[in-house]
């Protein structure tokens, strides 16, 4: 059994990306020379959906905060070596910078991504509309008749291996000093209106002077535990990777279609998934592959605008889910009202990887300061669950 202090001053439950996230800041910061505990049960994270996922990243949201969020992240990615190398030594992020592409079909739906677009550009995005033979010049496998224009941006999103970006951070988390344990948490001691500690499947009991609820789709149940109830449920997605007959030569940017669908080149083949049609919560447990959505919904949507993907083989998939928040599709960050040191940082709505670093940054910053400093997102708490105030985020895929 893994040795154990008796107290902590930070305890993130869950260890997957958020959780290692807010570990690697606290770990990071010159302010911060408390303790942290990262208990996740999982460990080898294969059923965490931090290794389930698509792993890109974009700037193009609608939302100011949403774009702050993931622009940090990019700008971490870029300097992804230096920012978790131990000994001289990180993982290999394989970033490869494709850009995003949203397509309209309609003069109504290019109008809101140009209106989207103003928002982007002033918050330093690099995005550019393009009208069909523009598309057509850039993008040549496309069929450029059948949309009637699309949002295009710059070579900083793209995508890259997840796995070493998660990694990246644990590694050098433990390098600091933080602990791991492979355990699970199955209750939270509460006194008055604070966390005084969480007790663990191993039958120890640790205390601490904040908990971290960084448990993805799972996040209801931990807050459950300290009677909060959390409009976070799993939805599930599943990912397909095809190979195509016809080569294509050209970048392939992450394409959204406006009925949800979405495709990129992944080396040699390509990856995409959609919105399922009935979209609703499934069990914790179910990871399953929904092998209809490739037939019904993927595959005539992707070859009305690519004629070259008229024939495709499916190569792989797998099944994941995203942590999906009912309300908005937006994260959830920072404590309630009933509970002022159990923190959230749940619901990203398939954003957790990209949104993973400013999360992080900012925890460690509420946790250290008493305040974000960085990028405040107070608006992001759980107040606006308890006034039913969501916040707009146009796109969401």
């Amino acid at each position: 059994m893994d040795e154990l202090a008796a107290h902590y001053d930070v305890v993130c439950i869950g260890g997957a990306m958020m959780g290692s996230s807010a570990a690697y800041f606290l770990s990071e910061n010159p302010d911060f020379d408390g303790s942290v505990l990262v208990v996740e049960p999982d460990w080898t994270y294969e059923r965490a959906q931090t290794t389930r996922a698509q792993n890109s990243i974009r700037e193009q949201f609608t939302n100011e905060l949403n774009i702050e969020l993931s622009r940090f992240g990019i700008d971490f990615l870029a300097d992804f070596h230096a920012n978790v190398q131990v000994n001289g030594e990180a993982p290999e992020l394989n970033f490869r910078g494709t850009g995003y592409m949203f397509i309209a079909d309609t003069e109504d739906q290019y109008a809101q991504l140009e209106r989207e677009s103003d928002d982007q550009l002033a918050m330093g995005a690099e995005v550019e509309m393009l009208r069909p033979h523009q598309v057509a010049e850039r993008f040549p496998y496309m069929d450029a008749e059948q949309l009637v224009g699309a949002r295009v941006g710059g070579m900083r999103e793209g995508s890259f291996d997840g796995w070493a970006f998660f990694q990246g951070l644990r590694q050098r988390a433990i390098h600091n000093g933080v602990t791991y344990v492979k355990d699970r948490v199955v209750g939270i001691d509460v006194k008055g209106s604070r966390v005084t500690g969480v007790r663990l499947e191993s039958g120890r009991t640790v205390g601490c002077d904040f908990a971290l609820n960084t448990a993805g789709c799972r996040a209801k149940t931990i807050a459950a535990m300290v009677g909060i109830d959390l409009p976070v449920e799993p939805r599930a997605r599943t990912s397909f990777v095809f190979d195509c007959r016809t080569p294509i030569e050209h970048n392939v940017p992450l394409t959204v279609t406006p009925v949800g669908v979405h495709f990129r080149r992944e080396q040699t083949h390509f990856m995409c998934g959609t919105v399922p049609r009935i979209d609703i919560a499934v069990d914790y447990d179910d990871l399953d592959v929904r092998r209809n959505e490739f037939e019904e919904q993927i595959w005539p949507t992707v070859a009305k605008y690519v004629p070259q993907f008229d024939q495709v083989g499916v190569v792989t998939s797998w099944g994941g889910q995203y942590d999906y928040n009912t309300l908005d599709h937006n994260l959830i960050i920072g404590a309630g009202s009933q509970v002022e040191n159990f923190l959230f940082a749940n619901g990203f709505s398939g954003h957790g990887l990209q949104q993973g670093p400013a999360v992080g940054r900012g925890l460690s910053e509420l946790i250290t300061y008493g305040e974000f400093r960085t990028i405040d997102l107070s608006s992001l708490d759980y107040g606006r669950i308890e006034r039913n105030e969501p916040i707009i985020e146009l796109a969401v895929i």
